[in-house]
């Protein structure tokens, strides 16, 4: 939940606008209150649609199925203005505060058997009402399932149509979720209730694994695993529900029980289905996180418009440790820092994030020093120098995902069919492209990728795009490299089992019998894989285990400086040392995720870089974990659709690629912004640099070079981000 931003509406119909729940690609989402006090969740399509028949249409669609559809786990539409003459659409639905699947998995792991049975009988009672309805979802995931006090909610027709309605496509690819598409989705084709039945077997398989069953990658690799390759089950081992999983996963729609069926075999196991009357069929941080949220929403008071968006962040604070507090007393002007439960109870889409009195979250304590850095006055604020745009090259229908090798700019366009396209940094030309089916990774002048319909993973030059060499790959999901880590010496790979070859020259070194569904990195001779309690160090050569550590629900390792960075679940940082696998330091609330760019740390002369939900990006020592300083982009936007700011770090720069939609180039010595550059760029990757330049992928689908303004100071550094 965000405070109103400047243009927000104060009021939509006679609805009173008090703050931002989030956004999507169709418009805003606003938390309102009636003229009798009710709160409301009110939809607004964004203006630049509002003169586009297709997404009216597309709106009154979702409009008229939601309001055909009633039942006990769908979101009651309560008012609605489709087809104004000169005004935004807008829907208005009941306020269901609480968690997203999505936010309870990320947070608190996967659920337990007796909770993703009463989740599935809950869903499935709230499709078979939708089907009854003559309405097909078309969009069933994680974040569109609300786990509230009055049990689990299905939200957002957004591309929901009568069930015999054709096909929907956008720019040749299929609209939907491509993740948790069934096949005929997938492909094209039409779309029936059995759509809704196969995506529902994979929101069932999510929340019992807390992980994506058929994996990441590009939207192409994801919609190719979908039509050809089975999901991910590995941990699962109830027969029930791998039995439920596998008849809404069959690939022919015909063969998939109706969400009627589902039901009626969910009533006849012989413990029955768990009540979903309040919490209690949840874990209990699941329930108090939810039960928090609930009691935050009643007494909810309007959030104040924020400031300018430019004027906060060229007046961001910036801290760094000794700084004298702004009243100059020790003590007075500082705020009590909030809990980890406070911030885990405020960083969704239906959440209250609690803010200090200038708006900023204090930087977290270093455990087990007892300091917290003193806060400093806000800098002056000042415009930042104009940043030099020096080409823009046209390469996708939509956001192009970024990386660089030493002699091309990587950028993925994810059409109906995935292309790399390699350009020159210095003109744009377009030097090669490849289809591939996985977002490749580089290192030095050397790319790695799976090229569409060659059935192996190729080395290629990045200047030229020559091959160097293949290497044959399995077509089992549990071995296709969804995950890749690469270094100087090997390529490792692996959804569940990692496997390493060699980089010079692709021959198999090992495949090792430990879990890697976590995360995956590798360097200083050292392949880190983490499962859901333990991060295990193999030998990168041998792939002999070297050393565990227990961790719960580690995820994002990387390795940089002799140090395996990984995150647990409650958003504590460790740094293990690499070679033994011995705590260094840990640090809580330092962050949401390590935000690596396909295998390059952002680590410069011994700092590394962080970044958190609430905006703030944290320079800590990588040796210590001690607070170098923290700065604030943004106003956290991203937190609702989980998205935080992208970092990456180039020649001697810090560049952030924050949820405003901005690119910010940082002294990553002090924080000290260079120049920033408005954009509507892509937030999966970060901005990337070479040749002294900074790359970017924007919303209509170009790569943007962007060259420092000329009174801005150089930092010395290389180009390579690696230790």
């Amino acid at each position: 939940m965000e405070p109103r931003q400047p243009g927000d509406p104060a009021r939509v119909g006679p609805y009173r606008v008090l703050a931002r729940l989030g956004e999507g690609g169709m418009g805003v989402v606003y938390l309102a209150r009636s003229r009798s006090g009710q709160k409301v969740a009110v939809k607004v399509i964004r203006a630049d649609f509002t003169d586009d028949s297709e997404y009216r249409a597309r709106f009154r669609r979702e409009v008229h199925a939601a309001r055909k559809v009633t039942g006990a786990f769908i979101a009651r539409v309560l008012e609605d203005e489709s087809n104004p003459k000169n005004e935004p659409p807008w829907l208005a639905t009941e306020y269901l505060p609480g968690l997203s699947l999505r936010e309870a998995v990320h947070w608190f792991g996967g659920l337990p058997p007796d909770a993703v049975r009463a989740l599935a009988a809950g869903l499935a009672e709230a499709l078979t009402a939708i089907h009854r309805a003559g309405v097909v979802h078309r969009d069933l995931k994680p974040e569109n399932i609300l786990l509230t006090a009055g049990g689990p909610r299905v939200i957002d027709f957004g591309i929901a149509r009568p069930d015999d309605a054709g096909t929907m496509t956008r720019a040749g690819v299929p609209v939907g979720t491509p993740g948790y598409m069934s096949p005929e989705q997938a492909s094209g084709g039409r779309v029936g209730p059995a759509g809704d039945l196969f995506a529902l077997g994979t929101v069932l398989a999510y929340a019992a694994t807390g992980r994506e069953p058929f994996g990441s990658g590009s939207v192409h690799s994801k919609l190719y695993r979908v039509r050809n390759i089975r999901a991910d089950l590995g941990g699962i081992s109830e027969p029930w529900l791998l039995d439920l999983i596998a008849g809404c996963h069959q690939k022919k729609p015909g063969r998939r029980p109706s969400a009627a069926q589902v039901v009626k075999r969910l009533d006849a196991l012989d413990d029955g289905v768990p009540s979903l009357q309040g919490t209690r069929w949840l874990p209990a941080p699941v329930a108090e996180a939810i039960d928090r949220r609930t009691a935050e929403a009643r007494g909810l008071p309007e959030f104040p418009v924020a400031p300018s968006r430019h004027a906060a962040n060229d007046a961001a604070t910036v801290q760094t440790p000794g700084a004298a507090p702004a009243d100059g007393g020790r003590d007075a002007a500082r705020p009590r820092r909030p809990s980890r439960r406070m911030l885990l109870g405020g960083m969704g889409a239906l959440g209250v994030v609690a803010l200090t009195a200038d708006g900023v979250l204090p930087p977290p304590r270093d455990e087990g020093s007892g300091r917290r850095p003193e806060r400093r006055p806000p800098v002056p604020a000042r415009p930042s120098p104009p940043v030099a745009l020096r080409w823009r090259r046209k390469v996708s229908d939509y956001y192009p995902n970024l990386i660089v090798s030493d002699g091309a700019v990587l950028a993925m366009e994810e059409a109906s069919q995935a292309v790399l396209r390699a350009l020159d940094p210095h003109t744009g030309r377009t030097l090669w492209k490849r289809a591939t089916f996985l977002n490749p990774t580089a290192f030095g002048d050397v790319v790695y990728l799976l090229p569409a319909n060659e059935g192996g993973l190729l080395a290629l030059r990045g200047s030229s795009g020559a091959t160097l060499w293949s290497h044959p790959l399995s077509s089992s999901v549990a071995e296709a490299p969804q995950r890749m880590a690469v270094d100087e010496s090997v390529v490792c790979y692996g959804a569940t089992r990692p496997t390493a070859i060699d980089a010079r020259d692709g021959r198999w070194l090992w495949t090792a019998e430990v879990n890697s569904e976590y995360g995956l990195c590798v360097g200083a001779g050292t392949v880190a894989v983490a499962s859901k309690k333990t991060v295990v160090g193999l030998s990168a050569r041998s792939g002999r285990v070297r050393w565990k550590h227990d961790v719960d629900h580690g995820f994002s390792s990387m390795i940089g400086y002799g140090m395996v960075f990984v995150w647990d679940r409650f958003m504590t940082l460790h740094a293990l040392r690499a070679g033994d696998g011995t705590l260094a330091w840990k640090r809580a609330d330092s962050g949401y995720e390590l935000p690596a760019q396909h295998g390059r740390l952002p680590l410069w002369r011994g700092n590394l870089y962080v970044s958190r939900p609430d905006g703030i990006v944290l320079a800590l020592r990588a040796a210590t974990g001690e607070l170098v300083w923290w700065r604030r982009f943004g106003h956290g936007e991203g937190a609702s659709y989980d998205r935080v700011n992208t970092l990456g770090l180039y020649g001697g720069t810090l560049y952030v690629g924050c949820t405003d939609r901005h690119a910010y180039a940082v002294n990553p010595a002090d924080g000290r912004v260079l120049w920033s550059h408005g954009a509507d760029l892509t937030l999966t990757s970060a901005p990337v640099g070479v040749a002294g330049l900074a790359f970017i992928g924007t919303k209509d689908g170009y790569v943007e070079a962007l060259g420092p303004p000329s009174n801005t100071p150089s930092h010395s550094g290389g180009t390579r981000a690696h230790p």
